[in-house]
């Protein structure tokens, strides 16, 4: 999973201060007949940004495209159609942002170019989203480091964990509801993934149910039940920064251990809710989103006194 990197300050395109114009879609390609290409959209009829599937076309053209903008006469607010190997692309100049229209077998998208970042609106938050590391990131302009990543049409902000990395859904309503699916925003979703990007553990519904991901290209299991009122994931690296442990705090004050296939592991379950032991420092254990009890667990502190340090 790849780590955020904020877009440094002013270069943030916020559209309630330096909004870019707006796009006159054309009507007819180079050759003068009509477009047939449709609007990158889901099966509900949402607009989506590109994905894995575009990645491509915008290694391939960005050359091109900085090239071409370094060029342009900024005096021309017009749009042009440019041929970059096989693909036929538009431009046009808005007199603040470079944008380039991507017209391909059956859809097209434009996004700006911009920092040497390409950069997608959405309509229905109205936020600008930049591409980096092959993913969608949205900077909050009002709040510095604060970082989002767009992933299923949907917003998660980004934070470390102990091992790796949790994105947490954003509770904020869009500005224009999307059309389609009437389906909320699980309030308890949150998705943890362990560091070197083995393995994902997904947290879900009321009764807070993990389930365990390969997320390699070929899983070597289908998704895997591992508990329920989990509040907190952790992952233990070894000595070569591969997933090893995976830890899975609970809000009854427990916490259950597995090793990276989603099988028990050694200390599989135990109550935090025990008289403390001297035996471990307070702050040699990182803080939790559950209860304080978890430093002073005689359970946690035979673990940690164990081949797992947390």
């Amino acid at each position: 999973m790849p780590k955020p990197k904020p877009v440094e300050p002013g270069k943030v395109i916020d559209p309630r201060h330096n909004a870019p114009g707006q796009i006159d879609h054309p009507k007819t390609g180079p050759d003068g007949r009509s477009l047939g290409q449709k609007p990158l959209q889901d099966g509900h009829g949402r607009e989506i940004a590109p994905g894995r599937d575009h990645a491509g076309d915008f290694h391939n053209a960005e050359g091109n495209i900085r090239d071409h903008d370094r060029g342009w006469d900024n005096r021309d607010h017009g749009y042009q159609w440019n041929r970059f190997g096989d693909r036929d692309m538009m431009h046009h100049w808005d007199g603040h942002y470079h944008w380039w229209g991507f017209y391909l077998a059956d859809v097209y998208f434009w996004t700006i170019y911009y920092n040497d970042y390409y950069w997608w609106y959405d309509p229905y938050w109205h936020r600008y989203c930049y591409q980096r590391d092959g993913r969608w990131w949205w900077q909050n302009p009002d709040q510095a480091g604060e970082v989002y990543v767009y992933q299923d049409g949907s917003y998660y902000q980004y934070n470390d964990t102990e091992g790796g990395v949790v994105m947490n859904p954003d509770p904020t309503p869009p500005v224009d509801v999307p059309p389609g699916d009437p389906t909320p925003a699980d309030p308890n979703a949150k998705s943890f993934y362990s560091a070197d990007g083995a393995r994902s553990v997904q947290v879900s519904g009321d009764s807070q149910d993990a389930y365990l991901y390969d997320t390699s290209d070929t899983p070597a299991f289908e998704p895997k039940y591992m508990a329920s009122g989990v509040t907190d994931v952790r992952f233990q690296l070894d000595g070569s920064q591969q997933l090893s442990k995976i830890l899975l705090l609970q809000g009854d004050s427990s916490f259950s251990l597995f090793d990276k296939n989603g099988d028990p592991a050694a200390a599989q379950t135990a109550s935090l809710a025990v008289a403390p032991q001297a035996a471990v420092k307070a702050d040699a254990v990182s803080a939790s989103t559950v209860g304080q009890g978890l430093e002073k667990s005689a359970a946690f502190t035979a673990l940690k006194l164990g081949s797992v340090a947390w």
